[in-house]
């Protein structure tokens, strides 16, 4: 009995989407050998941090808490010919979200209030897109629409018919949807006291993602 033929072919989707979201990450990273001051202290900063956004022109519930961490810190020091651990104190953690639809204003207004303050945490700021699952969708769309072009273009140099498809394979590994704009302010030496606006006009450069796929056919005479 013959063997069916069959012909594997990769298709690729790209696109090129510009910016429309905000990702502003803020880490507070705080150790302290008293528990009580360590806490009051992390608590009061957190407190700064939604009264920060408020003043920048956010509603306190848009600063969002992705992780909290409260534990002891230890070092690894010599002793002897030996290394021993060594209490540090009490290390006290968060990582807080920010997330808005791009406004170079907003962001200018953020960061001049949050210069003028004492708290300071470590900032991110990552340019993506607000609506990924559309992109994913029509990335798949261009990968399959690939796919059959090439393997159309194979069979037609070859004499033969492309059949029915056979299998599709996906390897559904995450797609990072992050424009190369970077956005880096040093809050400890960037003051802007006495200015009401201190936003820079511009916009990020676009975001190029692609996804991949491979579909496999019959080959008909």
């Amino acid at each position: 009995m013959e063997k069916n033929r069959e012909i594997t072919v990769k298709g690729i989707g790209n696109l090129i989407v510009p910016v429309d979201y905000v990702e502003i990450l803020l880490t507070l990273d705080e150790i302290n050998r008293d528990y009580q001051k360590g806490y009051e202290t992390f608590q009061n900063h957190i407190i700064e941090l939604q009264e920060i956004i408020q003043k920048a022109g956010f509603e306190k519930k848009e600063l969002k808490t992705s992780e909290i961490k409260i534990c002891n810190k230890y070092e690894h020091e010599r002793k002897g010919s030996d290394y021993v651990e060594v209490f540090k104190g009490y290390r006290f953690y968060t990582s807080l979200k920010l997330n808005f639809d791009f406004d170079s204003k907003k962001i200018g207004k953020f960061f001049s209030v949050i210069s003028n303050s004492e708290v300071a945490p470590k900032i991110d700021v990552n340019f993506t897109i607000k609506d990924k699952e559309s992109v994913k969708k029509a990335l798949l769309a261009n990968a399959a629409k690939d796919a059959k072009e090439k393997a159309s273009i194979l069979c037609e140099a070859m004499g033969v018919k492309l059949g029915k498809i056979i299998t599709i394979n996906y390897n559904w590994d995450e797609i990072r949807f992050f424009s190369p704009t970077s956005y880096d302010l040093d809050t400890d030496k960037f003051c802007v006291c006495g200015v009401s606006d201190s936003s820079i006009d511009f916009t990020p450069d676009d975001i190029t993602v692609n996804d991949d796929a491979c579909f496999v056919w019959e080959i008909e005479d």
